[in-house]
């Protein structure tokens, strides 16, 4: 086996710059476990955690720091931080040290994986998911800020999101909806309701909604396949009533002139769907290869129609416990909403599974109001006039603490949600 990058004369030369000025390790992003050596691995820390306690960081400061520690021969004694000083010409150099250091560091950790991977594999299991995940999850971590901060430098960097819009970047279906809740920026939701209360319907004017406004955001439809989503695109686009066209025999001129039109305009938000059968582990690959792309969130239809890919689970809940732990996985790593889409139990709740959820950020239910309207919450809710069913939108859980009811109208023939009002305000 080749002995694995690493670069002594680096880790030397960021040693050595801090100890000729200690000014460098404030401006130097390394980690204690980025050193191969072991002896400057130790000195690191020490000098991290010198830094941290907000000692002066000099040659008496640390020679005093680490015989008080026991450190002193393990570092290799003083001897060994006179030799450091004198790897480092100067310590303005510190950067380029630092930087590769770091560069070895990063292949030690993708060889790491794949090994990993390598001994999964020899051991008769399949470790595609794991190592694609991991290698992901390292990949996009190089690409952001990866120092873990304290709570006070954390709560600065909030602020400096925030005031650059880095902070909720994804809307919601509709103007009304954004204004009243604010953007998302990578909430794990579930969207749930009955059959044919048009939560379908709903996901794709959300989506379609979200790439007319320069967003890209991956449908994983399970459920149903691209030639059954395509008119319901057409007639939500071309607002036209494509169920009538299929069943009439025949479609008039308006029709095919507004279908045509909404083809034209489909093709322009530039769609992506997947409609093939897929595991939770197909849906991680998946999601891992287009978040590469860039991509601000992701729709999943339905959870009850990923497979088990053959695990044989001993149960259903075991099942979909483990499917929302891998969710909520993939939203650490991606920091997307990842929109999932459910049925609803007898009760009106999540099926099968409480960590469902206990994991979910949001949860969202759908439910036809009858003509006489209802009472729901503790709140009169009457019903709306004019055309178009009558759904009713409830915040079920929201970690942000706004969760309001909303009432809306659904205008089936043209697959379109429009907001009314908002409930119990």
């Amino acid at each position: 086996m080749k002995t694995v990058p690493h670069s002594i004369e680096s880790e030397k030369g960021v040693l050595g710059s801090v100890l000729l000025d200690s000014n460098v390790f404030s401006g130097v992003d390394l980690y204690s476990s980025d050193f191969y050596d072991r002896k400057n691995e130790l000195l690191w820390e020490s000098l991290s955690n010198m830094y941290k306690a907000g000692d002066v960081i000099d040659p008496l400061t640390i020679y005093q720091y680490l015989e008080k520690n026991n450190l002193m021969g393990r570092i290799g004694g003083q001897d060994y931080l006179i030799e450091l000083q004198d790897a480092a010409l100067i310590s303005a150099h510190s950067q380029h040290y630092a930087s590769e250091v770091k560069r070895t560091s990063d292949l030690r950790r993708e060889i790491s994986i794949l090994e990993d991977g390598l001994r999964v594999a020899y051991d008769g299991k399949s470790s595609l998911t794991t190592t694609v995940q991991d290698l992901t999850g390292m990949e996009l971590s190089l690409s952001s800020d990866s120092q873990e901060l304290e709570i006070d430098e954390l709560a600065n960097n909030f602020i400096e999101d925030c005031a650059k819009g880095k902070v909720g970047h994804f809307g919601w279906w509709c103007n009304e909806w954004t204004r009243h809740l604010g953007k998302m920026s990578s909430d794990l939701m579930i969207f749930h309701a009955p059959r044919s209360t048009g939560k379908t319907a709903m996901m794709l004017q959300w989506i379609a909604a979200s790439h007319q406004s320069g967003l890209r955001t991956p449908l994983a439809s399970i459920e149903m396949l691209k030639k059954e989503l395509a008119p319901r695109f057409i007639a939500h686009v071309g607002q036209v009533t494509t169920f009538t066209m299929r069943t009439r025999g025949h479609i008039t001129n308006d029709e095919e002139s507004r279908s045509r039109e909404a083809v034209k305009n489909i093709k322009a938000l530039n769609l992506c769907i997947r409609d093939k059968a897929m595991t939770i582990d197909d849906i991680i690959l998946w999601a891992t290869a287009e978040a590469r792309n860039g991509i601000d969130a992701i729709f999943i239809d339905n959870l009850l129609s990923i497979s088990d890919g053959g695990k044989q689970y001993q149960s259903k809940t075991i099942m979909y416990d483990d499917f929302i732990r891998k969710f909520r996985d993939l939203r650490d790593q991606l920091k997307i909403p990842i929109i999932i889409l459910a049925h609803p139990n007898a009760e009106g709740q999540v099926a099968w599974s409480k960590d469902v959820e206990n994991f979910a950020d949001i949860i969202l239910y759908m439910a036809e109001v009858p003509p006489t309207g209802a009472d729901i919450n503790g709140v009169r809710v009457e019903p709306i006039d004019g055309s178009g069913k009558h759904i009713l939108a409830k915040f079920q859980k929201n970690r942000q603490g706004i969760s309001p009811m909303a009432s809306l109208r659904f205008y089936g023939g043209t697959q379109t949600f429009e907001h009314v009002r908002w409930e119990g305000n």
